[in-house]
């Protein structure tokens, strides 16, 4: 049996090692709602998101180096527009809504993120029109319409209002998508990611500053501390360096199919940890979610 050239075995390794850093970096973020939910109680939505930016931004801006790359002072300066809607509104509008809402419905709403990126895309002409995939973004975005209106029948008026910032938080990410496409294609993802993570740690103080200084650091749980590290190095540092690793061997197309991994680990998580176990308007509107996003994703051979 005659062996396939060195090269091709190279290179099957080093998709081999990609498929592992994007399974180990969706349980890394699967699991990161829920850490953030047993954090919450002791640390304010607005002292999270400024301990997770403030710390990870500039950790992320030293490993990245992205002064290396020859970016103008216009294309820097983007990254800081970049970063309102990429990082810090993102994470604003995804953590005060964890607080309100539960985790799997945080994973499950994630999954939005290609229907709107798709949607954004077409609307800013990055995309062409394609009525198979807009019934595709039609079937998942009635999955979110579904499991809003549900919790907000079942569990009031605080559910419904954390459920719509998990709307708004991939909303805002995928803008950041769409937005930052020319940058990354012209500077790769990992220049980007560091100039805009960057830019977040001093963008987010106005907003955590004002919660940040009144936490009782010293009365913290050992518990409450090592979630924070979770956090700050899983959940951020590592996990955005696994997915910046793998886009550098596989398509971007192979990275967002594995991002419908989150719901199923942030399920089982969430079971295990907290006892929560989806109900049937989320175990529903997950199917209609995640049917959208197969028929959106779906091209011809």
């Amino acid at each position: 049996m005659t062996q396939p050239p060195l090269s091709e075995q190279v290179q099957a390794r080093r998709v081999v090692r990609a498929v592992v850093a994007l399974a180990l970096a969706q349980v890394v973020f699967g699991i990161w709602p829920v850490i953030g939910k047993l954090v919450l109680p002791y640390l304010p939505a607005r002292a999270l998101v400024g301990t997770r930016i403030g710390l990870s931004g500039p950790l992320l801006f030293l490993v990245t180096r992205p002064w290396r790359a020859a970016m103008t002072r216009r294309e820097v300066l983007a990254c800081a527009g970049l970063a309102l809607l990429g990082v810090v509104g993102n994470q604003a509008l995804f953590i005060e809504g964890l607080a309100r809402s539960t985790p799997i419905n945080s994973a499950v709403l994630g999954c939005l993120i290609p229907c709107y990126t798709l949607l954004i895309a077409m609307a800013l002409r990055q995309e062409a029109f394609d009525p198979r995939r807009v019934l595709g973004v039609v079937l998942a975005l009635t999955g979110a319409l579904w499991l809003v209106g549900a919790e907000r029948l079942d569990f009031g008026v605080e559910r419904l209002w954390g459920n719509l910032a998990l709307c708004g938080n991939t909303l805002l990410y995928s803008f950041y998508l769409v937005l930052s496409r020319p940058l990354v294609a012209r500077h790769g993802p990992l220049a980007v990611t560091g100039w805009t993570f960057g830019w977040s740690a001093l963008e987010v103080l106005p907003y955590s500053l004002p919660a940040l200084i009144v936490v009782d650091w010293h009365s913290l749980p050992g518990g409450v501390w090592a979630g924070v590290v979770y956090i700050v190095l899983g959940a951020s540092v590592a996990a955005y360096l696994l997915n910046a690793y793998a886009l550098r061997i596989v398509s971007a197309s192979t990275v967002a199919v594995f991002v419908y991994l989150q719901p199923l680990v942030t399920g089982l998580a969430a079971g295990r940890v907290l006892g929560l176990r989806p109900g049937w308007q989320v175990l529903t509107a997950a199917a209609l979610i995640f049917s959208g996003v197969a028929v959106t994703a779906w091209r011809r051979r």
